[in-house]
């Protein structure tokens, strides 16, 4: 009876918080109110760039990423 809804809310649910997650540990591991993001720049790819935390939602809406657990771009 509730197994689909369930699922549903379970799909979801599971990438926010997963977003939620590697967000946090990136802004737990940044001094000074700085985080490493790979930026996506038409024609030439990721490249890593430092910005503020303030700005980070803003890049990972318009394409950018965190890097991966041993901090390199895709």
């Amino acid at each position: 009876m509730f197994q689909k809804p369930t699922r549903a809310l379970l799909a979801l649910l599971l990438p926010v918080i997963v977003m939620i997650a590697f967000t946090a540990s990136a802004l737990a591991a940044s001094p000074g109110g700085k985080v490493d993001i790979c930026h996506w720049s038409n024609g030439h790819g990721f490249h890593e760039i430092n910005v503020s935390v303030n700005a980070m939602p803003a890049h990972l809406r318009h394409g950018d990423v965190l890097p991966d657990e041993y901090g390199d771009c895709p």
